[in-house]
């Protein structure tokens, strides 16, 4: 009540001195007009009932109650009432114009627009519960498209409510410039969003590669910021749930509170309170609990101006409470908390500016709408350099401990054999672990499995796959069959093009093979000249048929150096006595009938 009295009041005062100055003058466009603060050439009326509407107003009967506003931009302090606008647009141009109204914050409920040129009337209702896939604009601000006629005259009449404080300044753009400012909008959200995120990602890598709680801490802080910062400038509207318009104002004090709640246990961590200030760590858990109460009674609790001033006591509370353990610490000369000191400093001015603004105490401006981006990326750098502060000062602290271990050496004086004693000990123990590496190494390359010019399997692994084969016979009943495949005149190859076009077309029927054969077959190199592909369950029959597709595969195939080329087949089945060397041998003697029988072949025994 006193509140409303004391605008209303304000707003009598400001109309005694001005009342006399008469109506202003028309907003004039043409195709050369860029920005216009509409402020400056409109004229208010301060409805304190709630009780005119448009055609009430827009009569001449209201004329003298409407006042030239004067001012670049409207702010009320807790105003209940209603505030209407209005201004007149001529077009006095040879062309007609186009632009856009914007009304650059959402600090507002509802904006209702009666745009009147001739006889047609416009009328635009703009809320912020109405979800950015409603609006024309998509965009965080306010945006009215408007058309004039060369010559032409509308006038404009704005219905401005608020649910906590009106602050507002409405600009005209051009269509150009609407552009840009969409454009600029769009970039300062997405560097925004961008920041956060990159100092997300790398303080991630860093926890995950020294394990310091500390980053994890910090993590969670620029998630608060990353909402806090989308609740302030808008952007939590295009990144999350377009079609829900009351997410942002739903989480806005919830955001709020998370930050006060992660920059608490940040601290607490960072500073380690509990240890270094055991007497103000339990405020600080009492202010970590208020923080958590807040953010989720916000979601349950109506009154939003009451959950405002609930927050911007804790948010009072919990600054000074940062600032003072910050101070504390640095007289302690606690590493970075130097730094720490700094960023919740920015951070407090800035939110403390911030608040006053959107209470409507101090008078909407873009500069400092925006600085507060600035604010906040520089206590994310402060924290960054606090923990950056801490890691050097423990890799002094290292060095300082080895240096007191040097000193310590040398006051014992230790004399020249025993340091080529110590010396030629540790030589003999580097040079056992050297040699049981090596010797490890070497036990490791015999299991290697895969060849380096294929990298299909090599024997060794063959030799595994066939032993299973084999016990499955014996112990199944269980048939297979093995192909052993040879390159027609590989030597002669090697021979006229050298061992590197060898090498290449190995590499290539490899692939070729890889590619075409079952996915229950197995392929790999035998021997430098020969494949084997181990086929499961497969009799002699089928055995054939796959080596004579995969042959017309070879002799159809063009290879990137020579061309054409051929492969002869062997092909065996298994028998139920059969042990590696019987069913290889039967291989190798169909091998040799097809190359006997004119090669590029497929043969059977």
């Amino acid at each position: 009540m006193y509140s409303s009295f004391k605008f209303s009041f304000l707003f009598f005062i400001f109309f005694i001195f001005i009342g006399e100055v008469g109506a202003v003058d028309a907003i004039k466009v043409n195709d050369k007009t860029q920005k216009i603060d509409i402020s400056l050439y409109s004229e208010l009326f301060v409805d304190a009932q709630n009780h005119f509407s448009y055609e009430g107003i827009s009569t001449t009967l209201f004329n003298d109650n409407f006042k030239p506003a004067n001012l670049e931009s409207i702010s009320a302090d807790h105003a209940n009432e209603t505030v209407w606008m209005r201004f007149n647009i001529t077009n006095d141009g040879q062309d007609s114009f186009s632009g856009k109204i914007e009304i650059p914050i959402l600090w507002i409920d509802a904006v209702d627009i009666y745009l009147k040129s001739g006889e047609e009337l416009r009328v635009e209702n703009f809320s912020s519960a109405s979800a950015f896939l409603q609006r024309e604009i998509d965009a965080r601000s306010f945006f009215l498209p408007i058309s004039i006629k060369p010559s032409e005259t509308a006038t404009v009449y704005m219905k401005i409510k608020g649910w906590n404080a009106v602050s507002f300044i409405p600009r005209l753009y051009s269509q150009n410039r609407a552009s840009e400012r969409l454009t600029y909008v769009a970039m300062f959200n997405g560097a925004l969003i961008g920041i956060v995120l990159i100092m997300l990602l790398y303080n991630l890598s860093n926890y995950v590669t020294l394990r310091d709680k500390n980053y994890l801490y910090y993590m969670f802080y620029l998630v608060g910021l990353l909402f806090l910062m989308g609740t302030y400038y808008g952007y939590n509207f295009q990144l999350f749930l377009k079609e829900s318009p009351e997410f942002n104002t739903n989480i806005s004090a919830l955001s709020v509170a998370f930050s006060f709640f992660t920059a608490l246990l940040f601290t607490r961590s960072f500073l380690d309170v509990n240890k270094n200030l055991p007497k103000s760590d339990n405020y600080l858990i009492i202010l970590i609990i208020l923080s958590a109460v807040l953010g989720l009674s916000s979601l349950m609790v109506d009154s939003k101006p009451i959950i405002t001033y609930a927050l911007a006591v804790l948010g009072a509370l919990t600054f000074s409470f940062l600032l003072y353990t910050s101070d504390l610490s640095m007289k302690n000369k606690l590493s970075g908390s130097n730094y720490l000191l700094f960023a919740w400093l920015f951070l407090a001015i800035g939110e403390l500016i911030s608040f006053i603004m959107f209470l409507g105490y101090i008078s909407y401006s873009e500069y400092v709408y925006d600085s507060f981006a600035l604010i906040v990326v520089l206590n994310i750098l402060m924290i960054s350099f606090a923990l950056v502060s801490r890691i050097k000062d423990a890799e002094m602290q290292c060095e300082f401990e080895v240096k007191k271990e040097h000193e310590l050496a040398d006051r014992l004086n230790m004399s020249k054999k025993e340091l080529r004693e110590l010396n030629e000990k540790l030589q003999r123990k580097v040079d056992r672990q050297e040699h049981e590496l090596f010797e490890k190494n070497k036990e490791s390359e015999r299991f290697l499995i895969k060849d380096d010019i294929t990298g299909l399997y090599n024997k060794t692994k063959l030799e595994e796959i066939l032993t299973n084969e084999l016990h499955r016979t014996k112990r199944y009943d269980y048939k297979f069959s093995v192909i052993v495949i040879n390159i027609d005149g590989l030597k002669k190859i090697n021979d006229t093009h050298g061992f590197e076009v060898g090498n290449s077309l190995m590499k290539e029927m490899a692939d070729l093979f890889m590619r075409h054969i079952r996915y229950l077959d197995t392929v790999g190199r035998w021997s430098d000249k020969e494949y084997l592909v181990v086929c499961p369950e497969t009799d002699a029959d089928g055995g054939l048929v796959a080596a004579q597709h995969l042959q017309k595969l070879v002799e159809q195939n063009k290879f990137f150096f020579v061309g054409t080329a051929t492969a002869s087949f062997g092909v065996a089945s298994s028998h139920p006595n059969d042990t590696l060397q019987d069913i290889m041998k039967r291989a190798y003697d169909a091998l040799s009938v097809a190359k006997e029988s004119g090669r590029n072949r497929a043969e059977i025994l």
